[in-house]
């Protein structure tokens, strides 16, 4: 391609700026919403079109805390404790607005890793 040539210029520019080019930064994301998902990265929100990109495996975007608490109600076997665990878990593991995960961007995808503390 000539140096001269506008679209080779353009696919340079597309080259060094794009997702070829992007590393694994981790960076710390704040929950906006949960359905759909959307976070906010250094103060800029994600778009709907990169919600498709947003990969949250290890943790839970449900937005219906009443639901566990139905479920554990009807289970008569399960002792107190065990309920309280379950409880105490389901609350490290769901996410709501406000909350600070760890996201890892890989290419042009960003995982969501774990929920970051309040003190940090």
């Amino acid at each position: 391609m000539a140096n001269g040539d506008a679209y080779a210029r353009m696919l340079k520019i597309m080259e060094r700026k794009g997702s070829s080019k992007n590393g694994y930064d981790m960076s710390v994301a704040e929950i906006i919403s949960v359905k759909p998902l959307q976070i906010a990265i250094n103060g800029i929100i994600t778009t709907p079109e990169i919600a498709s990109n947003l990969i949250c495996s290890r943790l839970m975007v449900s937005d219906k805390d009443e639901e566990l608490e139905a479920i554990l109600e009807r289970e008569k076997y399960i002792s107190a404790e065990l309920k309280q665990f379950l409880k105490g878990m389901y609350q490290e593991l769901r996410v709501e607005p406000g909350d600070k995960v760890l996201v890892q961007r890989v290419k042009n995808s960003f995982y969501l890793c774990g929920k970051v503390g309040n003190d940090g």
